[in-house]
């Protein structure tokens, strides 16, 4: 996740090295500057670039992106590394093993929530609260029908938001509980969260 603008190149970065599955998505950041956020700028353009490679060659290849985008700096953005369980539809990584590494411990964690449109401030405010320091918001749409699709008692319809916020794992469940509490997760049609374990994280995440 980067600063707005940045996304392209380092999607160039990636493809000189010949990374494929590279996307680049508009997103929004959160704001801690208190002094910001009382002048009612709350959110600040992202770019979020997603790339896939193999385990080996990316743990060679994500710290230099971040050592070249200078993410380690403060408010320049994260980087992180998920482990994926298949590869679909892109015949230049036919060949990636796809296998599951066992035995390393697990120190951070990605939580998604998914939220009607208007409800990621909340999400951001309550996680930060817990001890989260920010998150990325999407925007995006579902499928509008007359019949709309239900999945855990929750539509998916148009203008929804994605919260993604990166966290430690001790802190994970706390952040969870408070997001639940603030926007009523259980309760039918009020959202959905989910958690997935992170390989390994850089940037934001570093500093103290």
């Amino acid at each position: 996740v980067l600063n707005h603008g940045e996304g392209a190149d380092l999607s160039a970065a990636f493809h000189h090295e010949h990374v494929s599955g590279v996307t680049v998505m508009p997103a929004k950041g959160s704001i801690s500057n208190s002094f910001l956020a009382k002048l009612g700028m709350r959110e600040i353009r992202k770019d979020l670039v997603f790339a896939i490679e193999e385990r080996e060659r990316a743990r060679v290849l994500l710290p230099q992106m971040v050592e070249r985008f200078k993410l380690v700096k403060k408010n320049r953005g994260i980087a992180y590394a998920l482990p994926i369980t298949g590869i679909y539809g892109s015949h230049t990584l036919n060949e990636c093993k796809v296998e599951k590494e066992e035995g390393e411990d697990i120190m951070w964690q990605v939580i998604y929530t998914v939220v009607d449109k208007g409800g990621a401030n909340a999400v951001i405010e309550s996680a930060g609260a817990a001890g989260a320091r920010g998150g990325t918001i999407l925007r995006g749409r579902g499928s509008a029908s007359r019949n709309t699709t239900m999945i855990f008692d929750f539509p998916i319809e148009p203008e929804k938001e994605v919260v993604m916020v990166l966290a430690p794992q001790e802190k994970v469940q706390s952040i969870v509980g408070a997001i639940s509490n603030k926007l009523h997760i259980d309760e039918p049609g009020h959202g959905i969260i989910f958690v997935q374990d992170v390989a390994a994280a850089y940037g934001l995440v570093e500093q103290k």
